[in-house]
């Protein structure tokens, strides 16, 4: 009988940003070439993956978990007038079965406990995810050739935020910080 996962929600990851960076590195390189593609707009090789992690500076990184391990990252970098860019990712193996949508939900609640009113993201066109959870959050989508960016009102995003909030207890999302 095969398994069923339920997504926790995502929580900060514990520790500083040296701590972040190492949990980025080893989460990126679990990434496949899809996903690879999709997060970074290019199939990077692990060691240009490591030199991105050893150099971001996110003012916090969200980590949600699976089978005892952070298998899905959303990384927040506040800037001015209170916006910030989001990147998020989630393994292969976990996709499409709601971790990323927790991972994002939680990611936006926490955003906005920061200040933030405002975030953008930038992917791939082709990934159909963060489309649907943009559009669901009431984001819009630019498309130039093979990369989107999507702009988010996070106040938009009150009524996704209180269907998560009244879900069964998904369990406990990591924050890494």
């Amino acid at each position: 009988m095969p398994r069923i996962l339920i997504p926790p929600s995502a929580d900060v990851l514990p520790g500083k940003l040296a701590d972040w960076r190492r949990a980025l590195a080893k989460h990126y390189k679990r990434l496949g070439r899809t996903s690879r593609l999709r997060r970074f707009m290019s199939v990077l090789p692990n060691s240009s993956l490591k030199t991105i992690a050893d150099h971001a500076s996110p003012d916090i990184v969200l980590g949600i978990e699976a089978d005892g391990r952070v298998i899905g990252v959303l990384e927040i970098f506040k800037g001015a007038d209170a916006h910030a860019e989001i990147g998020i990712s989630v393994e292969d193996a976990y996709q499409g079965k709601g971790f990323g949508k927790a991972l994002f939900l939680d990611g936006l609640s926490k955003a906005e406990q920061l200040g933030v009113r405002t975030a953008d993201l930038y992917f791939a066109s082709e990934n159909l995810g963060i489309r649907s959870l943009v559009s669901s959050a009431g984001g819009q989508i630019v498309q130039r050739g093979a990369e989107c960016e999507a702009h988010i009102d996070i106040a938009h995003c009150k009524e996704c935020r209180e269907t998560t909030r009244d879900a069964p207890d998904r369990g406990k999302v990591r924050f890494l910080h």
